[in-house]
């Protein structure tokens, strides 16, 4: 069995999964507010639950799902917390204090490589390999966040692929192609202190910053895409925007990673029209006669960040 942990801004799930990696033990709790200490024995206590309930070895790893990256700060040995919105884990030795806590093996990853590991195994990849495909041909997904954020994570033959920086999958945070960018819609400053990143373009807010910047007014990513559907031409130019754009910061992952599979997940994940034609338009920048990566929306939802945690483990 697999025991995983997804740590989230608002809620603490705890999974246990068995052998075939069905879904056998779930439990959720409130994320305490503000307190470090109050989060580290919330997860213990979870953990203790589902070893306890499913009479697993105390001893039995533990994979954690967190919102952020491990870093190593300079003249020290521990990895600290670093890039989490949940901002009373920054600067924490998260990953020692479990290890310490818990006297267990404890696997940790972001939250974008869980949910990228999470639909490799046990959501769209699974789905993918019954349909005729074999594992082999999957060999790469890459996992997408179109939400409030813009992220990613790479799974190559079931494992996930964090890097010597902890950063692998982090596309977000690449420069958007200068030819997608209008002069009038330029100098986005993003969170991480750059200009212009993939996600002040590609996120929910990059949407509507988009709308705001072109026709001066405010609207949400949902009305824009509701005023798309029923043709309004401002929405519709804003639209075909966004999409060359995702088309070509995808088309350079795929120069990259050349992935068998991109799985979309995040809020605008769930605008059908994006499947429409998101290949067609990447083609032209693919280094490639053909695009033959397959691009699906994610079937896990909100489940697949304590899925992935719980992949995490082996």
């Amino acid at each position: 069995m697999k025991l995983g942990i997804d740590l989230g801004g608002t809620k603490i799930e705890a999974i246990v999964l068995d052998s075939k990696g069905v879904d056998i033990w779930r439990k959720r709790v409130a994320t305490p507010g503000g307190k470090y200490e109050e989060v580290l024995t919330a997860i213990c206590q979870l953990v203790a639950d589902a070893k306890q309930e499913n009479e697993l070895d105390l001893s039995s790893p533990v994979g954690i799902g967190t919102p952020g990256a491990l870093t190593l700060e300079s003249n020290s040995n521990i990895a600290v917390m670093k890039n989490c919105n949940s901002t009373v884990l920054n600067g924490r030795p998260l990953l020692n204090d479990l290890i310490e806590r818990l006297c267990c093996t404890v696997h940790m990853a972001n939250d974008a490589n869980c949910f990228a590991l999470a639909e490799a195994l046990s959501g769209q990849g699974k789905e993918f390999a019954l349909k005729g495909a074999t594992m082999a041909t999957a060999e790469t997904v890459f996992g997408v966040i179109l939400g409030t954020g813009v992220g990613g994570g790479i799974v190559v033959n079931g494992k996930v692929l964090q890097g010597i920086n902890s950063i692998a999958g982090e596309w977000g945070h690449n420069p958007m192609s200068s030819v997608q960018i209008d002069s009038s819609e330029s100098g986005r400053l993003c969170y991480c202190g750059r200009i212009n990143c993939v996600e002040t373009f590609l996120s929910g807010p990059g949407l509507s910053l988009s709308y705001k910047l072109r026709y001066g007014d405010t609207r949400t990513p949902e009305t824009i895409i509701a005023k798309m559907r029923k043709g309004d031409p401002a929405a519709v130019f804003v639209w075909r925007q966004y999409m060359q754009q995702l088309s070509v910061s995808l088309a350079q992952v795929v120069n990259l990673l050349d992935p068998s599979l991109i799985v979309l997940g995040g809020g605008l994940s769930a605008v059908s029209e994006i499947y429409d034609e998101l290949r067609v338009l990447m083609a032209p920048h693919v280094f490639s006669n053909a695009v033959n990566t397959t691009v699906l929306p994610a079937l896990l939802g909100d489940s697949a960040g304590v899925y992935g945690a719980a992949w995490l483990t082996g």
